[in-house]
């Protein structure tokens, strides 16, 4: 297993350490010891990267070299397919380790937030805004989605078609981006808060945010996958930074663009009342943790010999070896 692998298992048997340990707070444990302990035979039963089933075939057909390219796509990528359902398990282990004191720590969040601005920032930001900026937050906001596609598929193939995969660099920008999410992930059973738009104290009284499509959008996807509690630090912040620093080593260019869509979403984390000012800054906070980790932990993988290993699987048929 490469460092992103062991990562993932590293979390898995956390989540289900917490179950287990806090068993009477979390009904569920059952369930998740089970799928997790089917989630790590899985990654075990996986092939190594750069193994022989990678290699075109001569005799493969047009419809079957392209699943071949899918599946060793989805091998090198899937822990990022465990992000949605890792987030989603945390409304059943978020409250686990105080269930006397639910969401305890976002009274902590208020009073940082108070402390270092001087205001609420989710309440004087938005209550300061127009439809226009409703609008322009929202879609930074919806950016989240296309910045972790588009980054995982650009550190996959360095921006070039054609060209070698996964290109140099894929390995550490994609390690620091899970490293970025799960190292955020790990704190919501030990620090539950949620964000300032589930506070009815907070809502009473503020404008309604307007807008034509970004804002309608991001309202039904919150309605129907948000989890209250796990709020801080903001992965959101944490993963799409650590994706950005992870992609700077190679690709220093097409990274200071990710990190304006990147600084953006991090004001809009804010501005839509999602998160806490504080949330965003731990948040960053972990991001530039995970991006030290994962540079350290991935240097081989940045090591001409490394590459050169990984691709040659895909480039045997082609160049004749």
């Amino acid at each position: 297993m490469v460092t992103v692998d062991r990562a993932v298992v590293a979390y898995v048997i956390f989540v289900a350490l917490v179950a287990v340990v806090h068993a009477d707070a979390v009904p569920a444990w059952p369930y998740i010891l089970v799928a997790h302990g089917i989630l790590i035979a899985f990654i075990l039963m996986l092939p190594p990267r750069g193994a022989a089933w990678e290699r075109p075939q001569p005799e493969d057909s047009p419809s079957f070299g392209r699943l071949r390219a899918v599946a060793r796509f989805l091998r090198y990528t899937y822990p990022a397919l465990l992000l949605t359902p890792f987030f989603e398990e945390v409304a059943l282990t978020v409250n686990a380790v105080a269930p006397g004191s639910p969401y305890w720590f976002e009274r902590s969040l208020y009073a940082f937030d108070e402390s270092l601005f001087g205001v609420v920032p989710a309440v004087a930001l938005s209550q300061a805004g127009n439809p226009v900026l409703d609008e322009l937050m929202h879609a930074f906001y919806f950016a989240y989605f296309p910045l972790i596609i588009g980054g995982i598929v650009f550190a996959w193939s360095g921006g070039r078609r054609g060209g070698d995969t996964p290109a140099r660099g894929f390995h550490t920008a994609f390690t620091c981006m899970m490293l970025g999410f799960l190292l955020s992930y790990v704190w919501y059973p030990f620090l539950p808060a949620r964000g300032p738009w589930e506070n009815p104290h907070i809502m009473t009284g503020l404008r309604p945010f307007e807008g034509w499509l970004f804002t309608d959008v991001i309202h039904v996807i919150i309605g129907n996958a948000a989890v209250s509690g796990g709020c801080f630090p903001s992965a959101h912040v944490s993963g799409t930074w650590a994706l950005t620093f992870g992609l700077y080593g190679e690709h220093p260019k097409a990274a200071r663009w990710f990190g304006i869509v990147a600084a953006g979403l991090t004001v809009a984390c804010i501005y839509t009342r999602y998160h806490h000012g504080v949330d965003a800054l731990a948040g960053l906070t972990v991001a530039a943790i995970a991006a030290v980790l994962g540079y350290r932990l991935t240097s081989g993988a940045r090591s001409p010999g490394y590459v050169t290993a990984s691709v040659h699987a895909h480039t045997t048929v082609h160049t004749g070896a």
